[in-house]
């Protein structure tokens, strides 16, 4: 055999050995579970779950156990359940060191001390809540109808509705403010939409079709690259925050309520309810598929740490609640 033949072999092999393994990484569980963590004392499913990165903390929504849950990640046991009533979700105010957790039975935001973890105060609203956002940059709360397309605008200072804000369609699910807080992105079921508004004026600018996708409910700022992801019946959608267009779907299970997002890995994460977390990778204009990672069935509540890359669940099994870490798998 002669050189030319001999190298052309070589090329092949080197190759084949090179696809190869980037299938059996791609096959990889991109992540790896961690043990379940016991939450004593409580029952009943959660709604959604976030985090406080500055006191490095879970905060959860436990809405069936009309409770808002506290949990340490360092020492990862519980701080305190907090009886608030049914519990949706909460968001944080460092600079007042407070939570603000939306609340039914009956309708309203509570509002609980992050110290001293004790309810310190409400703030009535006409109708049952469900997704809660904070902008620091005005102090005010934007609390979301859970039955009718609308967003209330609440000062705790003063612990009124300053304005509310209205959106054609049926009903409203995640929201989230871009890092600059110029804009809130509001996910809008009915008309299978997201609606941008200026927190500025309180008024919707744009409105932007997830079409052919629908079901829009949980959501995400990809900063990095100006784009805006929203988990939809079935597909990760993302769109370009520039042109409000859509440049990229990928498959995921198809009951998706919240998703997470990790800006420092570019990984967004779905919990489908499904028995099974769909891992996306996003670029500027691309989602690719990495596969499905099993959990608990009936799971829907996902956060990430942007610190240690850990996945958390949260969810109920039989008459007990448990947390669960994943790790990123190297």
């Amino acid at each position: 055999m002669n050189t030319v033949g001999f190298k052309k072999i070589q090329t092949g092999i080197s190759a084949g050995c090179l696809l190869l393994a980037l299938t059996l990484r791609v096959q990889a569980a991109p992540l790896t579970a961690g043990e379940p963590i016991l939450l004593p004392g409580t029952q009943a499913g959660f709604d959604f779950i976030r985090l406080d990165t500055a006191a490095n903390r879970l905060l959860l929504g436990h809405a069936g156990n009309k409770s808002f849950d506290v949990f340490d990640l360092k020492t990862r046991k519980v701080l305190k359940v907090v009886p608030t009533s049914t519990a949706q979700d909460a968001t944080v105010d460092v600079k007042r060191g407070c939570y603000y957790v939306s609340g039914n039975d009956p309708a309203r935001m509570v509002i609980v001390d992050s110290t001293t973890l004790e309810v310190t105060g409400e703030v009535s609203v006409p109708a049952n809540t469900d997704l809660i956002a904070f902008n620091p940059m005005t102090g005010l709360v934007y609390e979301c109808n859970d039955t009718a397309g609308e967003i209330w605008v609440i000062d705790p200072a003063t612990k009124k509705i300053v304005t509310t804000i209205k959106v054609d369609g049926s009903g409203v699910e995640d929201l989230a403010f871009d890092a600059e807080y110029k804009h809130l992105y509001q996910a809008v079921k009915g008309k299978n939409t997201v609606a941008v508004i200026d927190p500025a004026s309180n008024k919707v600018l744009e409105t932007w079709p997830c079409a052919p996708d629908k079901g829009p409910h949980g959501i995400a700022i990809v900063p990095e690259s100006n784009g805006l992801l929203v988990a939809c019946a079935g597909k990760l959608v993302l769109f370009d925050r520039s042109s409000g267009k859509v440049v990229a779907t990928a498959a995921t299970g198809d009951r998706v309520d919240e998703m997470t997002y990790d800006s420092g890995l570019h990984i967004a994460y779905c919990a489908s309810r499904q028995g099974k977390i769909s891992v996306v990778a996003v670029g500027a204009d691309k989602l690719t598929a990495l596969g499905d990672v099993p959990d608990e069935t009936g799971t829907g509540d996902i956060v990430v740490d942007p610190k240690t890359h850990t996945v958390w669940i949260a969810y109920k099994k039989g008459g007990q609640c448990f947390v669960q870490p994943f790790t990123v798998t190297r």
